[in-house]
């Protein structure tokens, strides 16, 4: 097993890390069932003009993925973060903050490992592909409830082989694995950086760029489900704020990314 860190003397480096970006506040946990949960929390309360709140924890106990998946963490290896926009974002669609949150996850991970192929796949997932397997390094959750909209962003840090749950040792793969031992407060500290400038600076444009640039379904098969209908083929291009362009035996088929979902 992997050495982990303490996080609990990480305050005041996260802290100079946010000021003059979105977050107004940082909140760090030792352990929590859920950073999703802990963001929402930490929003009751505040002022309608507060900015967003980062939320990360040294161990994550019920951490949630995409469709209803769980997010396994191990104790001090990963890094589980979890961020409540505040009110500038909120008319953001749901593509739009996917899109934002998962570039920057991407290019956190690259800062770290940027001698690595690393890929973004639609729609927030970011991989590596070893061999003929895509293994995946983090990932980004969008919940929304009555007072908050809440991100979170799971980033695979220091684990070994031995210290992924069974469900996913074969599929999931770490910084430490791509020989980039960093610490994880750095990777804390360079994912608000990333945050605040794909929220807050990058257009829509640079947006597409720089999807197209790191894009990993580009050129492969894939089955697309959209109004309940199955769509298989050639992925041409994907517009990660509008559509998906697929290539099928009947010819080009654009899907809503917003209706659409990967099987």
């Amino acid at each position: 097993m992997s050495v982990s860190e303490d996080i609990t003397t990480w305050q005041d480096r996260l802290e100079a890390a946010a000021k003059g970006t979105i977050f107004d506040r940082v909140v760090i946990l030792r352990e929590t069932a859920s950073t999703q949960d802990a963001a929402a929390r930490a929003c009751i309360g505040q002022p309608k003009d507060h900015q967003a709140t980062f939320v990360i924890a040294s161990n994550q106990t019920m951490g949630r993925g995409q469709r209803a998946n769980n997010w396994y963490d191990s104790s001090g290896l990963s890094l589980p973060c979890s961020f409540a926009i505040g009110p500038e974002f909120l008319s953001l669609n749901n593509p739009n903050l996917a899109a934002r949150a998962g570039l920057a996850a991407l290019d956190t991970v690259r800062h770290f490992a940027y001698d690595h192929p690393i890929k973004i796949k639609w729609p927030n997932d970011i991989e590596i592909a070893v061999g003929d397997t895509q293994k995946k390094i983090a990932g980004v959750l969008i919940e929304h409830s009555r007072d908050s909209t809440v991100i979170g962003i799971g980033i695979n840090c220091l684990q070994t082989e031995l210290d992924y749950h069974p469900s996913i040792k074969d599929s999931a793969i770490s910084l430490a694995q791509l020989r980039c031992r960093s610490a994880r407060i750095d990777i804390a500290c360079k994912l608000i950086d990333s945050l605040s400038y794909w929220f807050s600076v990058a257009t829509e444009e640079k947006i597409r760029q720089h999807w197209a640039e790191h894009d990993a379904l580009v050129g492969l098969d894939k089955k697309f489900v959209y109004n309940n209908q199955p769509t298989t083929g050639k992925v041409l291009s994907i517009d990660p704020l509008k559509e998906i362009c697929v290539q099928t035996t009947a010819g080009e088929t654009n899907l809503p990314v917003e209706q659409s979902r990967l099987v």
